[in-house]
């Protein structure tokens, strides 16, 4: 006597359920068998909608979150450099992040209302020499502690749900070889917009290697109210071979 066994059917078989509505559910496979399979439902009688709070379901109202404001709002203002950092590409000879003006650098970057911006960075210590009196190696010293540009930005509004490019102009720069120069900026703001973290889409010679530089900024008190501070006592900074 022969025994006959039905085959169940095969993992690789994808369900699409009907629910009906006397509880019970008809899955249809993407094979030419149809399996039934009755699922009682617990019967839930509701009079009223206080029934769905605690025992079932809590019905609470999520808020959107605020619209974006536009780049160039975020932007204006003063920022002040907290760090500037290159980062080595594949390429570089050490693989490890770089400070191409120490660890020490200062520097202001500024976004005016009507398109314009400058940034200035300094590396502290150089011995103190006022105009007319440096001789040339204390003005060369102090070209290369210093990087200064300025001119318009651009924003580039990429379409609905694209990050805005932003672009900087090197209209006046004390490296004339930039001069003339439109750069992309990779931005992104931390801490509700107090912080401001600027880089370069595109790798940048530093020291010979091809780094990605990234600086970060913190947006500055308001002082359009502020009062001068006192005169500041002359300090001396030693230079190479002084006390």
């Amino acid at each position: 006597m022969s025994e006959t066994r039905t085959k169940p059917p095969s993992p690789s078989l994808t369900y699409d359920f009907k629910t009906m509505t006397n509880g019970s559910s008809t899955p249809r496979t993407n094979a030419n068998t149809v399996y039934d399979i009755n699922v009682s439902a617990p019967s839930i009688n509701i009079s009223n909608i206080d029934d769905l709070n605690g025992d079932y379901y809590t019905l609470s109202k999520t808020p959107s979150p605020p619209p974006q404001r536009p780049l160039r709002q975020r932007l204006v203002g003063t920022w002040r450099l907290e760090a500037y950092v290159a980062y080595p590409t594949p390429s570089c000879r050490f693989q490890r992040p770089t400070f191409p003006m120490t660890k020490n650098v200062t520097g202001l970057i500024m976004y005016t209302p009507d398109g314009y911006m400058s940034a200035h960075m300094l590396i502290p210590g150089q011995m103190s020499f006022k105009r007319g009196e440096g001789e040339e190696p204390q003005w060369a010293e102090a070209g290369k502690r210093s990087f200064s540009y300025a001119g318009p930005y651009y924003i580039s509004d990429e379409g609905y749900g694209r990050e805005e490019i932003l672009r900087h102009t090197f209209q006046v720069c004390n490296l004339p070889g930039w001069v003339g120069d439109i750069q992309v900026r990779t931005w992104k703001f931390e801490e509700d917009d107090n912080v401001l973290v600027l880089g370069s889409e595109e790798p940048t010679e530093i020291r010979g290697d091809q780094r990605i530089p990234v600086l970060k900024w913190r947006r500055v008190i308001d002082n359009s109210n502020g009062s001068p501070p006192a005169p500041m006592p002359h300090i001396k900074v030693s230079g190479p071979g002084e006390p």
